[in-house]
């Protein structure tokens, strides 16, 4: 495919970050990809799991005029932050927005074309050769748009800049394996290691995840395995420990902590739902301390992604 063809291809991205410090070496520009096969109760981005862009609401800057309610043709407006209401029919028409006189209304998600990517990126290019950074996709879930991920890839490989890829690693290999040639990092997401919570936490099976994973470490690919910890669902010592000896098993030597996040709960309201978790803490320095010795005194090397 030529170069032309490469930079046609478009994809449907929610936010870039120039300025991304832990989603691979050195300063990173971060592309959010829209869209993932999971459903993590615990989601973090849970505006990235539609495929398609959708107008969000941030209930602190509403002063509850109405004016987006009048406005709507289709009626689909409410002031509720959990409202259970189906919004497919949206038409992304943008009347809500203009009528919104505090900006309480946004449409997460824009198509652009793999061109422009490369062309925001190689604006950066001083910053990456000085820090030893590059261009890393996320989402969502770079596979869930696999030639959009693969023709950005693969034209940061043509100007030598460095990618990497966060990935759940929930796809068909045959999509993984497409990004496997231009991608100089994999930071790979485990959720849960267990089968029957990895399906109930996120609603998909984990067994063609730890497949893939396999595959990605005996084909010889960099990766870093990172554990998002959630508070009483994997986070215990015990846990880690099975984590630290398969990993090792796999052939893993780099390891990432992800400490919860409880930012996350806010946005749920963006999109009107529930946030599945409730009140939960954030993992105190001694609780990670402790995970962090066990997965060293298991043989890996705890790393900052």
């Amino acid at each position: 495919m030529g170069v032309s063809d490469l930079r046609a291809k478009t994809g449907c991205v929610f936010a870039i970050d120039e300025t991304a410090g832990h989603d691979g070496p050195g300063l990173r520009m971060t592309v959010y990809l829209k869209g993932c096969p999971l459903s993590c109760i615990w989601c973090h981005s849970p505006e990235s799991i539609s495929p398609e862009p959708q107008v969000v609401w941030y209930g602190n800057r509403c002063a509850g005029c109405g004016r987006c309610i009048e406005a709507c043709p289709e009626n689909l407006r409410t002031f509720e932050p959990v409202d259970g209401a189906d919004r497919s029919g949206c038409r992304l028409c943008g009347a809500c927005i203009g009528a919104c006189p505090n900006s309480a209304l946004e449409v997460k998600g824009y198509d652009v074309t793999a061109g422009d990517i490369i062309q925001h990126a190689l604006q950066l290019v001083p910053f990456f050769r000085r820090s030893g950074g590059g261009v890393t996709l996320t989402g969502g879930e770079p596979t869930y748009q696999v030639e959009f991920s693969s023709a950005v890839l693969q034209l940061c490989r043509e100007e030598e800049i460095h990618t990497a890829v966060e990935t759940c690693g929930y796809a068909g290999w045959e999509r993984l394996e497409r990004l496997v040639p231009v991608t100089d990092l994999f930071l790979y997401d485990l959720k849960h290691i267990d089968e029957d919570k990895h399906l109930s936490y996120t609603g998909g099976s984990n067994v063609v995840i730890l497949d893939n994973l396999r595959r990605l470490v005996r084909g010889g690919s960099e990766v870093i395995l990172r554990l998002p910890l959630i508070p009483g669902h994997n986070d215990s010592p015990g846990y880690i420990t099975r984590v630290a000896r398969t990993a090792s098993e796999m052939g893993i030597r780099r390891v990432s902590l992800l400490p919860f996040n409880p930012a996350s709960a806010g946005k749920y309201s963006w999109i009107h739902r529930a946030y599945p978790l409730g009140d939960v803490k954030v993992q105190g320095a001694e609780r990670l301390g402790e995970l962090r010795r066990i997965l060293e005194d298991g043989g890996l090397e705890v790393v900052t992604s």
